[in-house]
């Protein structure tokens, strides 16, 4: 009998003990983010604030789906989302947001700059390149700077749409910068290139004579649905990886498009427009990037195409304060850059950007991944605060500080990189 109350006593010790042990677990557990109270009344309480910052004054709405066709007919297989759902929503994005790119005949040439070796004493080589743009009208060149790392194999390789400035290879080489980390991504592997996106088409209202866009436009199209700078950038991007496509040391299936805001709207765009590039990384892209336009939370559809109107083509702006009329949403976008992936990231103190909008759309795209045979993040519930979510050929995180692209972002999506490129570096 004792004995057996023994063992009775231990057991019972055991299982409060596992109790235990779970409420801390659950305790401890990080919680979903949100918005700081503190700072959403400051923002709400800011002078003149003309915008919505209160999750519960979210309008309600109704998100059109990726897996219904026009017709009402469902989605439910591979083929119909490649030859009938997909080529739908490219149209509808290039009608009604982004524009349509010209079709004009082109020639590119790359010449080398400057070179350098050993790069950061890793044994990198680095190189800076005009590329040039001719058509009958005329030419437009740009430069861009490019590293790549020692290597046997050929490399995959990171473009940069640098929305900032232009990094000069001498710059980059000297003065390691959190925006475009290159130390960090030789090491981790990868080549990398960027360029100034005003170089390529200029970022300002009255830029459009000194950019692509002067040279290539067709003048008898139609005019509402000519592309603008978020596309004309991208535009920019593609003619780098034409060049990176003919360098032995790169391979250039494995590469990813980047951007940062402005540039992580277009770069999104860019995945769509060219399948080439395998990964697109969108960081704090807010709206008309990752964000649900639908929510109205933080930046609206009437406030950047006024303030922005060289960005999207001129019918966008049709749906200021009418974002429900939308044909689309920005969870569409996402959807057309499967099969391959995508890498959505917000920050914790840029409410402008709606980092909950732009998580719901990432999960809301979900669908077409799992129809073309890939995993993706589902769960609506947020990951916490710097604890990065990588599922299959989705990842998200949202990041401690303010609106910016910085060292712990490259760490997060570098690994989310390597793992989609099976990267063992």
């Amino acid at each position: 009998m004792r004995l057996l109350r023994s063992v009775f006593v231990s057991a019972f010790a055991l299982t409060t003990l596992s109790v235990s042990v779970a409420q801390t677990v659950s305790e401890t557990k990080p919680a979903p983010w949100k918005a700081n109270p503190e700072l959403v009344a400051k923002k709400q309480q800011s002078r003149n604030n003309q915008f919505n910052y209160v999750e519960a004054n979210v309008p309600d709405y109704q998100l059109p789906d990726p897996l219904v066709a026009s017709n009402g007919a469902k989605v439910a297989d591979a083929q119909t989302w490649y030859q009938q759902r997909r080529p739908e929503l490219m149209e509808l994005f290039r009608t009604q947001v982004y524009g349509r790119r010209p079709s004009t005949p082109y020639k590119t040439r790359a010449k080398v700059v400057q070179t350098r070796d050993n790069v950061f004493g890793l044994g990198a080589s680095g190189a800076q390149y005009t590329l040039t743009i001719e058509t009958e009208n005329g030419s437009h060149s740009f430069d861009f700077v490019l590293f790549v790392p020692q290597s046997k194999q050929p490399v995959p390789v990171i473009v940069q749409m640098n929305n900032r400035k232009f990094i000069s290879l001498d710059e980059a080489d000297k003065q390691p910068d959190g925006f475009w980390s290159v130390k960090r991504i030789l090491e981790a592997g990868f080549a990398t290139a960027a360029f100034h996106t005003s170089d390529v088409d200029p970022d300002r209202k009255d830029g459009y004579e000194q950019g692509i866009r002067a040279l290539l436009d067709d003048p008898d199209s139609d005019e509402d649905s000519r592309w603008k700078a978020l596309s004309a950038w991208g535009w920019g991007a593609s003619r780098v990886l034409d060049h990176l496509e003919t360098m032995p040391a790169i391979d250039a299936k494995r590469s990813a498009i980047v951007g940062h805001s402005r540039g992580g709207k277009s770069a999104l765009w860019t995945a769509a427009e060219d399948t080439r590039f395998a990964i697109a990384y969108s960081n704090n892209s807010g709206c008309g990037g990752a964000a649900l336009s639908r929510r109205a939370y933080g930046e609206t559809v009437k406030r950047i195409t006024s303030s922005f109107p060289h960005w999207f083509c001129n019918r966008f702006a049709n749906f200021s304060d009418r974002e429900s009329e939308l044909p689309v949403d920005q969870h569409q976008l996402i959807a057309l850059v499967a099969p391959r992936s995508v890498y959505v990231t917000s920050s914790d103190q840029d409410l402008w950007a709606d980092p909950k909008g732009e998580y719901t759309s990432l999960i809301n795209a979900a669908p077409v991944f799992k129809l073309l045979g890939l995993q993706a993040i589902e769960p609506s519930e947020m990951p916490a605060l710097d604890a990065p979510r990588h599922q299959g050929a989705t990842g998200y995180h949202v990041r401690s500080g303010a609106h910016n692209l910085t060292e712990q972002d490259w760490v997060s999506f570098l690994k989310f990189a390597k793992s989609r490129f099976k990267q063992e570096r």
